[in-house]
This record gives structure tokens, C-alpha cells and sequence, in this order.
């Protein structure tokens, strides 16, 4: 008798371990991003998110304001990285919105 409460009771720890309070993530879908005049914006097949400018395209220096316009593309946060980078008038964030 002691035995088996003394297998069920870890059992049943490690059970309650394995739920998420939130739900499965993978199944919450990707993040909607928000339209903003003036930018335009994109995935690529890697999940990375695409960010341009409509008017002037976006030089290499301009990565604060390419990152601010994620900010509100994103509807919050760009998950921002060191591996952001700039490509041919546009900025990459490879993760995507947080």
C-alpha cells in the first residue's frame, strides 16, 4: 500500500507539470500585425518580419526608426535581436513580433 502511494504521488506531480496555464502556444497562431500609414510590412518564409517604408525607402542608419514602426506594426513589441538587420531598403527582424 505504501509502495503504490509512494509511485502516485510523483506521478501526479510531474502530470500537473506537463499543463500550460496559458494553452498550447503553437496552437495560438501567429501575431496580427496592425496596417500603419506611411510603412508596409511582411514575413518572409523564415517567420522574420519585413519592414519598409513607403515613401523613401529605409536606409541602413535609420534602425531606430525601422524598430519604433515594428513597435506599432507588431501592436506592441518587435521581439528586436542583435541579428536585425537592413536589406535592400528594408529592416529584418528575424523574430518576428513578440
Amino acid at each position: 500500500m505504501m509502495r503504490g502511494v509512494l509511485i502516485c504521488v510523483p506521478m501526479l506531480a510531474l502530470a500537473a507539470c506537463g499543463t500550460l496555464p496559458g494553452g498550447d502556444p503553437a496552437a495560438k497562431g501567429p501575431v496580427p500585425r496592425v496596417a500603419l500609414a506611411g510603412y508596409a510590412s511582411g514575413v518572409d518564409a523564415s517567420g522574420a518580419l519585413l519592414v519598409t517604408r513607403e515613401a523613401t525607402p529605409f536606409g541602413q542608419d535609420e534602425g531606430a526608426e525601422a524598430r519604433r514602426s515594428a513597435d506599432a506594426i507588431c501592436g506592441g513589441h518587435v521581439a528586436s535581436s542583435i541579428n536585425d538587420h537592413y536589406r535592400d531598403g528594408a529592416w529584418v527582424f528575424p523574430k518576428g513580433c513578440a
